[in-house]
């Protein structure tokens, strides 16, 4: 699975621009493909996407299916316009905007209430990978974050210290956190931060990559492509 995180970028043309190009690339790949995009592009990118496999997703929701919530946009209004996937829990979130493992735990039930798909966010800091205190973070998140949680969730592990640093987590340290957290959860876990189309083959041939949560990569249509072809290729996706 390939995920693309627009983040806050583009305008409405180059939004559609780029969306209607990987869709014209990819509308027949073997991975399946996602891309999450800014709230209001969301509703004429899936038209875009129509009659092709490729997934709509959002980047956040509040947890309330309406109400006196400005600013806010709920997993109702986001099924309403195609949405089939979201992000959750993503560091920037976190860091950013003060999302504790309470809310995100609400984010993730009000998605799924809605039949729209989570893909959890999860991952450690620099300071924290350098003391140790990788798998303690992530255990904690998991835990609260899935609290009462049975239905499929999908997870990413994003090293906050990798994610548009150009640094990547070696074969070794991703495939450690990968394990770990598949021993938590029997589900699809993807691995995000920094990859591009020169290293997403070689973060392919780890056996419990699922496949990529990918950032500014994710900006052109064609190493986006890339990306893909190459987790294809290395997976035997058919």
């Amino acid at each position: 699975m390939i995920v693309a995180n627009w983040k806050m970028h583009f305008d409405y043309k180059k939004a559609l621009e780029v969306g209607c190009a990987i869709k014209s690339k990819l509308s027949d790949a073997k991975a399946e493909i996602a891309v999450c995009a800014p709230f209001v592009y969301l509703k004429d990118l899936s038209e875009c996407f129509k009659n092709s496999n490729i997934k709509l997703g959002a980047q956040n929701l509040y947890f309330e299916d309406e109400g006196a919530y400005t600013g806010e946009v709920s997993a109702m209004m986001l099924k309403s316009v195609g949405c089939q996937i979201v992000i959750v829990g993503h560091s920037e979130r976190r860091q950013l905007f003060g999302e504790d493992d309470n809310m995100i735990n609400k984010k993730i039930k009000s998605a799924i209430k809605n039949n729209i798909t989570p893909i959890l966010c999860v991952g450690e800091s620099l300071s924290q990978r350098q003391n140790n205190e990788t798998f303690t973070i992530i255990e904690n998140q998991l835990a609260k974050d899935l609290l009462d949680i049975k239905e499929t969730v999908i997870i990413a592990y994003e090293p906050i210290w990798a994610i548009g640093s150009g640094k990547v987590a070696n074969s070794e340290q991703i495939f450690e956190v990968h394990e770990f957290i598949k021993k938590f959860i029997d589900t699809k876990v993807l691995y995000g931060g920094s990859v591009n189309a020169q290293n997403a083959g070689e973060l392919s041939k780890i056996q419990n990559v699922d496949g990529f949560l990918v950032g500014g990569a994710s900006l052109d249509a064609q190493k986006f492509y890339e990306i893909a072809l190459n987790f294809e290729k290395e997976k035997g996706v058919s």
